[in-house]
């Protein structure tokens, strides 16, 4: 998978974490509770498999930019 579509995936990810969170305190639902939890811990999994550098494959703990903090290669974002 390519870096840009795994970010993308991350942050829609991130969107419906908070999206659950915010139903759950809505309606109070177990359902609603279990998956506003249990969404983080699937995108850490995700981007810890995911978020690497195409060439050297380091995790990236955060892209700052368009070059790979270890391998110094452009990470075509």
């Amino acid at each position: 998978m390519k870096l840009k579509t795994a970010l993308r995936i991350g942050r829609i990810g991130a969107a419906l974490a908070l999206l659950f969170l915010f139903l759950w305190m809505l309606f109070k639902t177990q359902t609603l509770l279990y998956l506003s939890l249990g969404t983080p811990f699937v995108l850490l999994a995700f981007s810890a498999v995911f978020i690497r550098c195409p060439h050297c494959r380091r995790y990236l703990h955060g892209v700052h930019g368009k070059y790979c903090p270890y391998c110094g290669k452009e990470l075509d974002l």
